[in-house]
């Protein structure tokens, strides 16, 4: 038989089974149709019409489905669309005579409106028409409210005023629309002659708000201002607001501000379920403005009550945060200090990724299972962070079947309804499976940024490469970030390599042939088996350079601090064990403390005593990578000596062509930037660039698998925990390395660009130094040098065994946890034996920096000529170390430590000879502005 006829035999076999199941589809459509059209009439007995006969025979059933047409069939709907989402074969029936769908209904009834989900089990009765057994609505939506300008009514004002906390919007003479709900006024739009104030009541923010205005408070005239409020008796006066005709032309310019407006605050994406934009009210004691200043153009106030920080004045223009900080009210119920999982509704237990990646058009196809367990006393949703640049197909519990979602017009989050209430500790596995096409993440701030004048397409070309990590949101994940362990499988092109969080599993990558003549693929696997904060994958066409594995000394408990900490070598060799213990050895108990508490039992593990270390580089980056191989070792070795343990069991170096120095570093691998040869930038005058080290860069991004992966940080303010932390054992590294004169000139950049910038505001503002200004400099200035100067600085007044001992006990009280300054605090005091609070104060939570008065006086005495060193402090009282250089007349120098703890500060030295002068040196590290007493 031909081929022709074989292909057309075919298909009048398959026929009947076409035909068959263009019916079961068109019949379920019907079905679907004409409850849209039932709900509508807001008739419950029009139900009755689409069940089946056994049910009708059945008291219990007949019972049921009532109610459910009772609570769902409505009077007053105007529109109603129902979408299928989900079908199963019906348990029980023969395949293709009964299904279990999911559908989600949209009902809207004029400007409300509600979305609910609701399961049918149904049966074919003939070919083509089928009948409900039974229903159940597993969760809902409601008051959803389609806003707009009440066109009705307009209103004039003179000296008219709205008030939220540290805000104050005076509208001088003008006019007033209002948007109003069945429960309300919810919103209003100013026109007209108004004056702004927001006066921050925190000294930090005034120090931010000074940066942008030159004040401690913003002041401004406005045009108009679109404001949302959860009460208006709460934040101004109803009966100031004097009615009027409806100005047509003031009518008009009211809409117009309020579509351009409207948008970015409370509103819901529904996706196929309408086309019109749907809001959501704020809360009680919620209130947003949209003002737009004549100064700085749209500034936005928000008060938000479920966020930390619940004040934010944010700059819409430039994308710029002005201010965030706690309220009053907020302050009062949580303190100074927070930790973000405070916040947290459920805890990640484990994620498990598959994704297929086409790089060339930056498109995902993901599918991923996460088990998480509630943490809020009763939940009923639960909000995944999703980049909106992604489609959701699906969300599948195993505990409820399919729920409903709903996206934010505004956020990269999708809001997922459970059909029930759950209680505090109950687990959950959801299935999400989306796709879309996802820009690959931008540089950290860590990276060092163009000079002025520098164009980008002046660059060489480099090697491409897709880094999708903690800005991405590329895979469905918690709002906060959490630790969890995972498991990703990642399908590529197989031109392409692949780096991701996680240990490559044994046989990864394999092969597979391409589907329907496509290129051929590779599926790579990698499983973290120890807690991460979060994940990442690194995508470019990679040669794997190297692998080695390192064996660490006395694995079982944390060793003592290396000699290599504080004792210049020239070597790039790792110090003998012998070596490392005998210059800062811990005392007994305090080093089985630690030890003691690294082997208890939890999730973090045991100690790792190997570390599998892998180099992977692009093509042209391989003799580089060759290169670095025995000097990340080297770090690997040097970290492990002082803390006592390798996080994680793996570490991937993977080297990329980029045109500027810097790097990332997510759990278990890092990506470290390769800048081209010939490149024509300059980044000499950043605070990142050590140039007298060259492999700074590798020690600092290999010290976060320690600090930010394995000790991470409870919100932004603590960012520098992992930045200067970083920062100080890559200094600590380069001392091992390359010797006292390498170790003085970093300390001089750290103290150069910390005095520089301290104005800018302080270490625990974290992110937002330098965001105003959009300045990268700063923030590195600030969170990595200072926050490394500052740890130099106690490591000096405290001494090596207590500030080693401390390090370690924070980290081994702190692995695989978000930690803070004040868990900081009392690992140091614990190990020191002292108050730390005024130093933190002082150098973390504070902008100012000491001002020192210095002198000395040489005196007689019966032992002979002593030196009086005299410190005088004037404004606030600080803790800081001082070196003093006493230069003898026959040249020879000594250096003295001395520790300025208070307002006035005298240190006698016995002389051994003529004293020439003595100064303070400006090469320890110390911050200090010190002048010269005459």
């Amino acid at each position: 038989m031909k081929p022709r006829a074989l292909a057309l035999t075919a298909l009048l076999l398959c026929w009947p089974a076409v035909a068959r199941a263009q019916a079961t589809d068109e019949g379920v459509r019907r079905l679907l149709n004409a409850i849209e059209s039932a709900v509508q009439s807001g008739r419950p007995d029009a139900y009755n019409a689409f069940l089946m006969s056994t049910i009708i025979e059945t008291p219990a059933s007949v019972a049921r489905a009532a109610s459910f047409a009772a609570l769902e069939f409505r009077p007053g709907a105007t529109r109603v669309v129902i979408q299928e989402r989900d079908r199963q074969d019906l348990p029980g029936t023969l395949p293709g005579n009964g299904y279990r769908l999911a559908v989600d209904a949209f009902v809207e009834s004029g400007d409300r409106a509600r979305i609910v989900t609701w399961q049918f089990d149904i049966r074919r009765i003939d070919e083509s028409e089928w009948r409900i057994l039974d229903q159940e609505r597993l969760s809902a939506v409601e008051n959803l409210y389609r806003l707009s300008v009440n066109p009705a009514d307009q209103y004039d004002v003179r000296d008219f005023r709205l008030q939220a906390e540290d805000l104050d919007l005076t509208l001088v003479e003008g006019t007033i629309f209002a948007i109003t709900t069945d429960q309300g006024v919810t919103g209003l739009i100013l026109m007209g002659r108004g004056e702004m104030r927001f006066s921050p009541s925190p000294e930090t923010e005034k120090g931010q708000v000074r940066i942008l205005s030159g004040s401690d408070v913003l002041e401004s005239r406005f045009d108009t201002a679109y404001v949302r409020f959860g009460s208006f008796a709460g934040h101004g006066d109803p009966a100031k607001l004097s009615p009027r005709a409806v100005e047509p032309r003031d009518l008009r310019r009211a809409e117009e501000i309020f579509r351009e407006e409207s948008p970015k605050s409370f509103v819901l994406d529904l996706g196929d379920l309408s086309p019109d934009r749907w809001s959501i009210l704020p809360g009680a004691n919620d209130f947003l403005a949209e003002i737009r200043s004549r100064r700085f153009s749209t500034l936005t106030y928000a008060r938000s009550a479920s966020e930390a920080e619940d004040i934010s004045v944010f700059d819409r223009r430039r994308q710029r945060n002005i201010a965030a900080y706690a309220s009053k009210e907020k302050l009062a119920e949580r303190g100074r200090f927070y930790d973000e999982d405070d916040l947290a509704a459920y805890d990640v237990i484990g994620y498990d990724i598959d994704v297929t990646l086409a790089p060339d058009r930056n498109f995902i196809n993901g599918r991923v299972r996460l088990t998480l367990e509630t943490r809020a006393p009763i939940a009923n949703q639960i909000t995944l962070r999703l980049s909106n640049a992604l489609t959701v197909q699906s969300v599948v519990s195993e505990e409820f079947g399919r729920l409903f979602s709903l996206r934010s017009a505004t956020q990269n989050a999708v809001l997922v309804n459970l059909p029930a209430s759950v209680l505090s500790g109950t687990e959950l596995t959801l299935t999400v499976i989306y796709s879309g096409r996802l820009t690959p993440q931008s540089p950290d701030r860590e990276t060092i940024e163009l000079e002025q004048g520098v164009f980008e397409e002046t660059f060489p070309r480099a090697e491409p490469s897709q880094l999708y990590s903690s800005r991405s949101h590329w895979y469905p994940q918690s709002p906060i970030s959490d630790y969890a362990t995972a498991t990703i499988r990642i399908t590529l092109p197989a031109v392409f390599g692949c780096v991701a969080t996680g240990e490559l599993l044994p046989d990864s990558p394999t092969l597979s042939p391409g589907v329907n003549g496509g290129q051929p693929r590779r599926v790579w696997q990698f499983a973290a088996f120890r807690p991460v904060r979060y994940l990442a994958l690194l995508v470019s066409r990679f040669t794997n350079v190297a692998q080695t594995t390192l064996v660490f000394d006395a694995p079982s408990r944390p060793t003592a601090a290396s000699a290599a900490q504080v004792t210049p070598s020239a070597s790039r060799e790792a110090p003998s064990p012998s070596s490392r213990a005998s210059v800062v050895a811990l005392s007994p108990t305090r080093d089985a403390e630690i030890a003691a508490a690294s082997l208890a039992p939890s999730v973090s593990g045991a100690v790792y005593d190997s570390l599998q270390l892998s180099i992977a580089a692009n093509p042209r980056q391989v003799d580089r990578g060759r290169n670095l191989v025995e000097h990340a070792a080297d770090v690997a070795r040097f970290y492990q000596s002082i803390i006592g343990d390798s996080p994680y069991q793996t570490f991937t170096l993977a080297l990329i062509e980029t045109s500027l120095p810097g790097g990332h570093s997510p759990a278990y691998f890092a990506a470290l930037n390769q800048p081209l040869p010939n490149t024509p930038i300059s980044w000499r005058s950043d605070p990142a660039n050590f140039e007298g080290f060259a492999e700074f860069f590798l020690a600092h991004e290999m010290a976060h698998q320690w600090w930010g992966q394995a000790v991470g940080w409870q919100n932004y303010h603590e960012q520098w925990l992992s930045e200067g932390f970083s920062q100080y054992f890559a200094g600590l590294y380069a001392k091992h390395s390359g010797g006292d004169e390498t170790f003085a000139a970093i300390l001089r950049q750290w103290r150069k660009w910390s005095l520089d910038k301290s104005d800018q505001g302080p270490v625990y503002l974290g992110y937002r130094l330098g965001h105003i200004k959009n300045d990268s400099r700063v923030f590195r200035a600030l969170v990595y040098n200072k926050g490394a100067a500052v740890l130099h600085m106690l490591r000096r007044l405290l001494g090596d065994e207590a500030f080693f001992g401390g390090i370690r006990r924070f980290y081994v009280e702190s692995r695989f946890k978000k930690a803070g300054t004040e868990d900081l605090r009392r690992a140091m005091e614990a190990e020191s034996g002292r108050s730390l609070e005024r130093f933190f104060e002082r150098w973390i939570y504070g902008a100012a920096l000491p001002r020192l008065a210095f002198e000395y006086r040489v005196e007689s005495s019966a032992d002979g000529q002593v030196v009086v060193l005299r410190f005088e402090q004037t404004g606030d009282v600080f803790d800081i170390p001082v070196t003093v250089t006493l230069q003898y007349a026959d040249r020879r120098s000594v250096d003295v430590f001395v520790p300025v703890t208070d307002r006035s500060v005298e240190h006698r030295v016995a002389l051994d000879g003529t004293l020439r002068t003595a100064e303070v040196s400006k090469d320890d590290g110390s911050l200090a502005e010190v002048s010269r007493t005459p």
